[in-house]
C-alpha cells in the first residue's frame, strides 16, 4: 500500500544518481529505494532472513519456529517474508517484535554511515525488490563493497535476532514442560 508513495519519493533520487554516474559527476543521494532494498530489507521487512538463520542456528528447540524457518528459507532468499511474518507470527509476538523493529533501524544507521563516509559507493542502479541479499548490494552500487556491506548487515541482523530467538525457545520449552 505504501509502495506508490515510496516510489514517488525515492525513484527521482535513484534516477538522479544514475544520471550523475553516467555523466561522471558526484552521485548526489544516499537514501534511495535500492538503498533500502540492498542493505536493509535482507529477506524482507525486518531483515527476516536473519531471523530464519538465527532460528536454524540456535532455535531448534522451538519446533514450530524451526519448521516455519525451514519452509521460509527459499522465499526469504527473494525477500518474501510472509511465511515468517504470519507463520511465527511476529507482529503479535512480544519477544520477536523488538528485534523486528530494532534491526532495520540499526541497519539504516550502519548503511547510511558507510555510504556517507565513502566506504561504500552510493546506489546507482534500480534493483527489483526480489533481488537476493548480497547480490542486491552489489548490483545497486556496482561494487563489491556494496555486497560486503550487505554481508556485514546480515551478520549484524543475525546477532540481533539470536538472543531473542534463544528467549523464545526457552519459553517454548518451559511451556512444553508445564503442559
Amino acid at each position: 500500500m505504501m509502495e506508490p508513495i515510496m516510489e514517488t519519493v525515492y525513484l527521482p533520487a535513484i534516477n538522479a544518481n544514475a544520471e550523475a554516474f553516467q555523466a561522471g559527476e558526484e552521485i548526489p543521494y544516499i537514501v534511495t529505494k535500492p538503498f533500502f532494498d540492498g542493505f536493509m530489507y535482507l529477506g524482507g521487512t525486518g531483515a527476516t532472513l536473519a531471523l530464519i538463520v538465527a532460528v536454524l542456528l540456535v532455535g531448534r528447540a522451538h519446533k514450530h519456529y524451526y519448521q516455519v524457518s525451514k519452509l521460509s528459507v527459499a522465499p526469504g532468499l527473494f525477500n518474501i517474508n510472509e511465511p515468517v511474518l504470519f507463520g511465527f507470527p511476529i507482529i503479535l509476538n512480544p519477544i520477536l517484535i523488538v528485534p523486528f523493529l530494532l534491526t532495520p533501524i540499526i541497519l539504516v544507521i550502519v548503511s547510511y554511515s558507510a555510504l556517507s563516509l565513502g566506504l561504500v559507493p552510493k546506489t546507482i542502479a534500480f534493483i527489483p525488490w526480489t533481488t537476493p541479499p548480497v547480490i542486491g548490494g552489489f548490483l545497486a552500487t556496482g561494487s563489491w563493497r556494496g555486497a560486503a556491506l550487505a554481508i556485514i548487515n546480515f551478520i549484524i541482523s543475525v546477532m540481533i535476532y539470536v538472543p531473542f530467538v534463544k528467549v523464545a525457545a526457552r519459553n517454548y520449552l518451559r511451556d512444553q514442560k508445564s503442559s
